[in-house]
């Protein structure tokens, strides 16, 4: 008998096969990158398409300067040695000359999304259309009147940079914002109920103002205590309008929004997070922070349950609601009472290691609750703005 058949495994195939499902996997993360990047281009092309102004820009607000901010313009340019940085960020920087502060406009990272008037392909910085819709020009608009900072000048001309740039100038409040006012509070060793009832009359004249703003048809969609500047300890000025936007922007229908867990009536989200920036404020300028957390999530002291009452009423709070709640559970209406509650006694060997862990859990708690952040670094890594830049919406002059 001859020898047996035997048929030999398919080697070949075998050996190749682990190269077929890198490949296989290869095309699947190629094919999801491929829709991440559609999915957040269109996300970031609905937040920066541009804000719809109801008025007709060039008849309202010449766009050739006065003599008198003419003046100024010259003034500022040929003093540029002299201007103090007060800061920077994404859109450009901010320095300060003598009673006015300068904000330069830089396009690169956040695109200016209106296009400006007298101007056929050129756009220009947001902030400088809705400035002169809400704070007017010095010559017919106070800030007592509609609680917004009037604009002293705005102009294009080269500053640090070989290129030439826009510079909008409204006056300086030596106040600053809410972050400056807490840390000078906060050496008062105040309590933060006293801290609430001396700021909450400023806290409902700056609902007023948003009020306003929202009549009007528009939402701020980036109020936080660093966008909020003091003129006095009764009067708050909403400041930073660069992002203001129309109720109907796609913006707040878009995928962006909703991963940024913002409310999806914009109205109702700047209302909420007016709130949310009082209440950092309060407690970043107190002695008792602690107390303040600790009352904060049991629901005790008027703040708090403004606070609570008003996210109860989230999906319709108006700026005149939250306004009147306020005056209802003001802190002057009710009796002084210190935190004092303990939720159990732990043995004497462990009572610091309890306190000092609910003290922190708190924290933590109060500090996710009360975050105002809005980012963009993920959608922009996978639209891959790196290499194809912010996707452009509208084209100017076409």
């Amino acid at each position: 008998m001859g020898r047996p058949f035997r048929i030999s495994p398919p080697t070949r195939s075998l050996y190749h096969k682990p190269y077929r499902l890198v490949l296989v996997l290869l095309i699947l993360i190629l094919l999801k990158q491929h829709c991440l990047f559609l999915v957040y281009q269109d996300a970031l092309a609905a937040k920066y398409s541009p804000t719809i102004f109801e008025y007709d820009f060039e008849h309202w607000q010449p766009w050739t300067p006065d003599e008198e901010s003419a003046h100024l313009q010259d003034r500022i340019v040929a003093n540029q040695a002299t201007w103090r940085m007060l800061g920077h960020g994404w859109e450009g920087e901010t320095f300060v000359y003598q009673d006015s502060v300068i904000k330069t406009f830089r396009p690169g990272r956040s695109p200016f999304r209106n296009c400006a008037p007298g101007a056929a392909e050129d756009k220009w910085p947001t902030e400088i259309p809705a400035s002169l819709q809400f704070g007017g020009t010095e010559n017919n608009s106070t800030i007592s009147r509609d609680g917004f900072l009037p604009v002293k000048a705005y102009f294009m001309a080269v500053s640090s940079n070989t290129q030439a740039e826009w510079h909008l100038v409204t006056p300086l409040l030596r106040g600053g914002s809410l972050k400056d006012l807490a840390v000078k509070t906060r050496t008062e060793y105040m309590a933060y109920s006293d801290i609430d009832a001396r700021y909450r009359p400023a806290f409902e004249g700056l609902l007023m103002s948003l009020q306003g703003l929202h009549e009007a048809g528009f939402c701020h969609d980036d109020i936080k205590p660093a966008n909020i500047f003091v003129a006095d300890d009764t009067r708050w000025i909403l400041g930073d309008l660069g992002n203001v936007r129309h109720l109907s922007h796609p913006y707040h229908s878009s995928l962006l929004w909703s991963e940024n867990e913002q409310l999806p009536d914009c109205r109702v989200n700047d209302n909420i997070r007016a709130l949310k920036s009082y209440m950092s404020f309060v407690r970043d300028s107190a002695s008792n922070t602690d107390a303040f957390n600790a009352q904060f999530f049991e629901k005790r002291g008027p703040l708090s349950r403004l606070f609570w009452s008003s996210a109860a009423n989230a999906s319709h709070l108006r700026a005149e609601d939250l306004r009147a709640e306020s005056s209802v559970l003001h802190p002057r209406l009710e009796a002084k009472n210190p935190f004092e509650h303990i939720d159990s006694v732990p043995s004497p060997g462990y009572m610091w290691l309890s306190m000092l862990s609910r003290c922190w859990r708190y924290r933590r708690a109060v500090d996710d609750v009360l975050q105002t952040r809005m980012g963009d670094k993920m959608a922009r890594w996978w639209a891959m703005t790196w290499l194809f830049g912010v996707p452009v919406v509208e084209v100017c002059g076409v």
